[in-house]
């Protein structure tokens, strides 16, 4: 069983928000747009020590669109789905035979919801089960089932990757009370080792670091089992070449010979993270828990990042992954990501259906956007552009017009290569607001005709950009660039040439990347009064794309 779906309403950051819930989901978004809020509920609904949360006047969301005004309900709805057809019957799940309902022809889910409602000074809260109509189901064991809901699949929460810093102050915090004998030698055995790797690396032997390894299995599997209680579909790869080099037990990794006892450290102490971060709770051996890992990316170097990650992704449960790191976004399986966008109204999800692209458009895309600009994912705002040229160019443009693209949001992406189809796809799906710009020859108005076709009722200007000649070299020669093009050409300013010689030899004698930067040079000195109309325009417009997608 996994938890499928979350529906949120008036709790602290969101107003509204629906959420789907995969093996692995990836929350990426800008601050303050509802990650932590979300968490917060899931943390709540599923805590890992099985109390009810009280909650108080400030878990209500406070709607500043309406003045500041306090919600005065708070709910939280889990949709819970079988993994396999016949889960239900499992001893696990026996005595949630009363608020099972069916889920298409052979398949069971169940719904848990929880409320709470101001009333004047106090704050009254309930937690029901319902049925496939939102229905309240007359269970007299609502509570019992809600903190049998909690053992079985708690919340473990990894804040940040300070915490797999294995520091003597914060293990003498552990409730060692709640702990066997068995476990605390266990531990304590690692937490020795990991410590000596730090100081002495060189005095701890391969013998060690495996006895290690095995006490750590020992822990591990005393918390949850590396074996998957179902077994998925198999999926066709090919299209995600990064999932293939992963191992499918994470701890074997830890025994390859080519990693260096630093990298084993950070591993071990990711998985000795995941233990300590339930606190003092002990978890059951039924129990399968949902791992929440909050921004790894801090303070590891990238090569460590992806090392770790590859240890994680293979760990068999549900896991919850909230990043502001381009490095892990462009490793991860494109389709579970999911971008946070904050509305006037609610929380919008927007993320990519595995339906929505071919493979080969999600390769294209994967190489062209997610591997050399993965940052790409995080922009509010896409300019798309044919060449590299206006790549170099616009950016430069856009700062002496006033504008940081940069801090504005808004990324310069050449289409070129990847093609212009999939790559606006990818943004409407993932809420990224996006203009195109064209040449004006005979490939630029193909590239304006596809944009026309996926406009449906927008406006033309809106989306597109066709230059009212060749290409961007010929643009700005016909508007007060010609001296500079003839300075490049080594062509004197009296000798007779048409414009399409000209440009051809200037780029012949310099790449396009310093022509671009001559351009800019150019435009600095005083030689021209500004830059051309309809690129001040355009940069202005997307400014405009990248304010209007944060309001």
């Amino acid at each position: 069983m996994h938890l499928s779906r979350i529906e949120i309403a008036g709790f602290r950051g969101i107003k509204r928000l629906s959420l789907t819930l995969n093996e692995l989901t990836v929350l990426i978004g800008e601050n303050t747009w509802g990650k932590s809020s979300l968490l917060d509920a899931l943390s709540i609904a599923l805590s890992p020590d099985a109390k009810f949360h009280n909650f108080h006047f400030s878990d209500f969301h406070v709607d500043y669109s309406l003045g500041h005004t306090q919600v005065s309900q708070i709910h939280i709805v889990l949709n819970w789905v079988e993994d396999y057809p016949g889960e239900h019957k499992a001893r696990r799940y026996r005595s949630f035979k009363p608020v099972w309902v069916r889920n298409g022809k052979d398949g069971k889910q169940f719904y848990y919801q929880i409320t709470s409602e101001r009333e004047d000074d106090k704050v009254i809260t309930e937690r029901h089960f319902l049925d496939a109509g939102g229905n309240i189901i007359d269970c007299p064991d609502n509570n019992k089932l809600a903190r049998q809901l909690m053992v079985l699949h708690p919340i473990v929460r990894i804040r940040d990757a300070r915490q797999l810093r294995l520091e003597t102050e914060q293990q003498e915090e552990i409730d060692q009370e709640q702990r066997n004998l068995i476990n605390t030698r266990i531990e304590r055995r690692l937490d020795n080792t990991c410590r000596r790797l730090m100081t002495r690396p060189g005095h701890v032997s391969s013998d060690e670091i495996k006895s290690s390894i095995r006490a750590l299995r020992t822990l591990v599997d005393h918390y949850f089992a590396f074996t998957p209680h179902h077994k998925a579909p198999r999926r066709d790869l090919r299209p995600f070449p990064e999932r293939t080099h992963y191992s499918p037990n994470p701890l074997e990794m830890l025994a390859r010979p080519e990693m260096t006892k630093q990298n084993r450290l950070v591993l071990m102490g990711l998985i000795n993270a995941y233990i300590r971060a339930r606190g003092p709770v002990e978890l059951k051996r039924i129990s399968r828990p949902i791992m929440i890992l909050e921004d790894p990316e801090g303070r590891l170097h990238p090569i460590i990042l992806h090392q770790a990650w590859a240890f994680v992704v293979n760990m068999p449960m549900q896991k919850i992954l909230t990043t502001n790191s381009p490095e892990l976004a462009s490793v991860v399986p494109l389709n579970s990501i999911k971008k946070l966008n904050r509305e006037p109204d609610k929380t919008r999800v927007y993320s990519l259906d595995s339906h929505s692209l071919s493979r080969d458009e999600l390769r294209r895309v994967g190489f062209h956007v997610r591997l050399h600009r993965p940052g790409a994912l995080y922009a509010r705002a896409w300019l798309l552009v044919e060449g590299e040229t206006e790549v170099w160019l616009l950016n430069e443009f856009a700062y002496r017009c006033g504008y940081n693209f940069a801090s504005e949001g808004v990324q310069v992406i050449e289409f070129a290569q990847s093609g212009l189809k999939p790559i606006i796809k990818i943004a409407r799906l993932m809420g990224i607001e996006w203009h195109v710009v064209t040449d004006g020859d005979a490939a630029g108005k193909k590239y304006a005709e596809t944009v026309r076709h996926m406009l449906g009722s927008e406006l033309d200007k809106h989306r597109l950009t066709v230059l009212p000649d060749l290409d961007i070299e010929h643009f700005l020669f016909n508007h007060g660039y010609e001296p500079l093009f003839r300075k490049l050409a080594r062509i004197s300013d009296d000798h007779p040439a048409p414009p399409k010689k000209i440009i051809q030899k200037a780029l012949k004698h310099h790449a396009k990347p310093d022509v671009a930067l001559a351009m800019v040079e150019f435009t600095d000195s005083e030689e021209i009064d500004h830059i051309p109309t309809l690129l001040r325009w355009l940069l202005k417009r997307m400014v405009a794309l990248a304010r209007a997608s944060t309001t």
